[in-house]
């Protein structure tokens, strides 16, 4: 038969409870969550003469108690014990928020460890911090033992001394996890690429102590694309975190596999609802051509981004969004293609960077478009914190917020790059090349033979200079007057017959451009390609 405990119990005697006040002794606030709780539960077991305590703590998200500690009970812990609010002892004390008794010979339980134990009879308290439940306290007996007013009084003091030392170092802990989430989560550092400029922010809404949804990601493809993608898991929480580690990887996955944007999005969705996760994702989804000067887009439940073109004018991109991924299986998702010409810049975002309580979208918009076309005149460096800085740089932020800027350089004067010696550098290099060979004026039909005499040089240099070892390689373009010079150097030694009789590569190269010069020496090779870009074909 079950009794209920007292919330407010007659007096208690004083000597237990002055040992009981030692429990949260502010030497506990100094020590690790594990510790507290450890050292906390021995304090009660000697204290009320029961042989198992236990705490569980309540995870929010999934709306379970976990064991943390336990002394007598140490199964609990091992095993990884989860109770559901409502069911059970443990359940009910935190669902109910109220001290509660039972004897386990009439009661249910859903933790078998419990009967397995032989613990008789179990006294549970809630522990609670300005009205909420954060988890339970619990102690018990193998000999039936009839809990009194007296103990309910004496386990509730402690459990309410004990509460906010627990959930500040609960809040420690989630601190320190989630640094190293985001940091693993999130791209390590943004791409440097000659002819483009990348910046980011992320920032934690409310405290800043727990794990979010929103992510942010940019990463190359074949043939010399880019990728550039924005996306907001549902919830928070360690879920909706893992949730946007398996929607990052599989995303990649995809598109370095070759599928078209179309099916990448519809793959995803499928993926996801078939893991069963019941939450979805929203997504801004860019790949950009830079031969083309095309971004093709796909926004799947997404906050229109912000394109700036040139002038200096900005528009929304409000295409038909499709559905969120991971909420129905079977959607089908269209894709757009905007120009995105030299002088561009892209802003995608999450919808915590607009949104204000009781403020309609329109303001917010308006707002971001305001924000994006000042910092574009003004940027030098950074034109995601600049943004940032305009939009929410004193706001209190209630949701998290990501935001990525891409922006396309007219650059002017040399290039330099070093890539290492490996095939898979070479797309970029091309790409990299047409930009900047397209802001230096060079037609299409140069820019083609350049880039090709380029990539044979590279190619040349990856495949014969170092002899199987990984090393690196500098490419480098000039203009001058109507003179156009590609150099292609290494530090490796070429064999001699391919430098002295022209193999596939030297022949194509001389075929393509005005004039090849190669040196070698012991300190390496270096290929000039040299076009006369004001003469006509």
């Amino acid at each position: 038969m079950e009794a209920e405990g007292q919330r407010t119990p007659p007096g208690v005697s004083s000597g237990r409870r002055d040992q009981l006040l030692g429990i949260t002794a502010s030497a506990l606030a100094y020590m690790s969550l594990e510790d507290m709780l450890g050292t906390l539960l021995e304090r009660i077991r000697d204290a009320l003469e029961v042989d198992t305590a236990a705490v569980l703590l309540l995870d929010e998200d999934r709306g379970v108690l976990l064991a943390r500690a336990a002394r007598g009970l140490e199964e609990e812990v091992r095993q990884g014990i989860q109770v559901p609010l409502a069911r059970g002892f443990a359940g009910r004390v935190a669902a109910e928020a109220r001290p509660i008794i039972i004897d386990l010979d009439r009661a249910e339980v859903v933790n078998p460890i419990l009967r397995q134990k032989g613990v008789r009879s179990m006294l549970g308290v809630p522990l609670t911090v300005d009205g909420r439940v954060i988890g339970v306290m619990h102690i018990g007996t193998l000999v039936r033992r009839e809990f009194d007013a007296d103990d309910v009084a004496l386990l509730q003091l402690a459990a309410d001394r004990a509460a906010r030392a627990i959930e500040e170092a609960q809040l420690a802990e989630m601190r320190a996890v989630t640094a190293i989430m985001q940091r693993t989560l999130l791209p390590e550092a943004l791409p440097d690429l000659p002819g483009m400029r990348f910046s980011a922010k992320y920032l934690p809404g409310g405290t800043g102590v727990r794990l979010g949804g929103d992510w942010y990601d940019v990463f190359p493809l074949r043939d010399g694309r880019q990728a550039f993608v924005v996306g907001d898991v549902v919830g928070r929480g360690v879920v909706a975190a893992s949730m946007m580690g398996e929607v990052r990887t599989a995303l990649r996955a995809y598109m370095f596999a070759g599928h078209p944007l179309t099916e990448v999005v519809a793959m995803l969705n499928d993926l996801l609802v078939s893991i069963g996760r019941n939450r979805g994702a929203t997504l801004a989804i860019f790949e950009l051509d830079p031969q083309r000067e095309e971004l093709e887009a796909i926004l799947a439940g997404h906050v229109p981004p912000l394109l700036v073109d040139p002038d200096g004018a900005s528009r929304l991109l409000e295409q038909t969004p499709g559905l969120p991924v991971g909420v129905s299986g079977g959607n089908a998702y269209e894709s757009v293609t905007y120009p995105f010409p030299l002088g561009s810049a892209l802003l995608l975002y999450t919808d915590g960077l607009i949104e204000r309580r009781g403020e309609s979208l329109d303001v917010g918009f308006g707002r971001l478009t305001a924000a994006a076309e000042a910092a574009v005149r003004e940027t030098k460096t950074n034109l995601a914190d600049d943004v940032y800085r305009a939009l929410l740089d004193e706001t209190p932020l209630e949701d998290d917020v990501a935001l990525l800027a891409i922006e396309t350089l007219r650059r002017e004067g040399p290039l330099e790059m070093t890539f290492p010696t490996r095939a898979s550098v070479l797309a970029e290099m091309r790409a990299t090349l047409r930009r900047w060979l397209a802001a230096a004026g060079v037609d299409a039909d140069q820019q083609f033979d350049l880039t090709l005499s380029a990539s044979e040089a590279a190619a040349n240099a990856i495949e014969h200079a170092y002899g199987g070892t990984e090393s690196t390689f500098a490419v480098s373009a000039d203009k001058d007057g109507d003179t156009v010079t590609i150099t292609v150097r290494d530090t490796g030694s070429w064999r001699t017959a391919r430098t002295e009789g022209g193999g596939r590569g030297l022949t194509i190269m001389r075929r393509l451009v005005d004039e090849v010069r190669i040196t070698s020496d012991a300190v390496g090779t270096t290929v000039e390609l040299i076009e006369r870009v004001a003469r006509r074909r």
